[in-house]
């Protein structure tokens, strides 16, 4: 099991966070629910896993990612996560594959189900500078959890079940070569960030000016008041709002600093950082997206019936009625 991640790991004690490699007692005392760890999947600019962490209750998000990733031929393990939301595994080849490439199929399967603003595993492409570990992401199997049926992989095609024989899922995994993602990438005309440079306050098709239709009464609450959860998705989707409101997208990310500050995370989480905010900016601006994410969790506490978005999705489903 351990050979599905890197070869480094957290561990929870009396709340200190402590780094050190994965041995066999880790292992065991993880699945005996003694003590959890969390793995850094980010080696140097190699990793041999992704994840994507879909971060509510809502399954239908991560089924669509599971879907979409078997397009491509790639199979992605469905966790139910540790406190709420669900993980779409993808392992890769061993020893390990370049973090760059795999993040970017990861993020095209996002972007294709609609779901840009969704967390991956590692957040980077490599590690630079003083830093030594990344960002890590809790272990599947937390023994203290199994019997509730979470970090557990489940069956999509069995409503969700958890697998009867864990082991037998990982064990028969399969795993995503660099080649397979080498032709993903070349048959999409996919590009790295740095090949594929994010033009500020146009589109990067064709290359218009924004125009300005100001920002609905959703998105100026929740820029007024804060968000308790799911900042990420509501940082992506003010983002995308302030570029169709003309805003370029340095002075949306210093809003969204500013906005982040007002933020009251629950269940312990910390506040959005500059470098995720950064990053949900640079995707809100790199495509035209024109949804307005009314449905998404981040975003139905704020709607107000004077919306006219609201107003015109209520009247698209009358239209659409039987």
């Amino acid at each position: 099991g351990a050979a599905l991640f890197t070869r480094q790991a957290l561990h929870y004690s009396t709340g200190v966070h402590i780094k050190q490699a994965v041995t066999d007692e880790v292992l065991l005392r993880h699945l005996q629910g003694r003590q959890p760890y969390g793995v850094y999947l980010l080696v140097d600019d190699r990793t041999r896993a992704v994840a994507a962490d879909f971060d509510h209750e809502d399954p239908w998000p991560a089924l669509e990612f599971v879907r979409q990733a078997a397009h491509f031929d790639i199979q992605a393990c469905l966790e139910r996560s540790k406190r709420k939301g669900w993980h779409a595994w993808v392992f890769l080849e061993l020893p390990n594959v370049p973090a760059a490439k795999a993040r970017l199929v990861v993020k095209r399967i996002l972007d294709d189900i609609e779901r840009p603003a969704t967390e991956v595993f590692p957040k980077h492409d490599r590690l630079a500078g003083t830093t030594c570990y990344g960002n890590f992401i809790n272990a599947p199997l937390w023994g203290r959890l199994v019997p509730e049926g979470r970090t557990v992989f489940v069956d999509p095609s069995r409503s969700l079940e958890p697998y009867p024989d864990q082991w037998r899922i990982l064990e028969n995994v399969r795993r995503v070569s660099e080649h397979l993602l080498d032709k993903i990438i070349e048959v999409n005309n996919l590009a790295t960030p740095a090949d594929e440079p994010v033009v500020v306050g146009r589109s990067a098709e064709q290359g218009e000016v924004y125009a300005s239709f100001g920002l609905p009464p959703c998105a100026q609450r929740m820029l007024a008041e804060g968000v308790t959860e799911n900042q990420r998705v509501a940082c992506f989707r003010l983002a995308v709002h302030l570029r169709k409101a003309g805003v370029s997208q340095d002075v949306a990310v210093a809003g969204l600093v500013a906005w982040a500050a007002k933020n009251r995370p629950q269940d312990e989480k910390r506040v959005i950082t500059w470098e995720e905010i950064a990053e949900q900016a640079a995707c809100a601006y790199s495509k035209r997206y024109r949804g307005c994410g009314c449905e998404e969790p981040a975003m139905m506490p704020y709607c107000h019936p004077s919306c006219p978005l609201r107003k015109g999705a209520q009247a698209e489903g009358k239209e659409a009625g039987p």
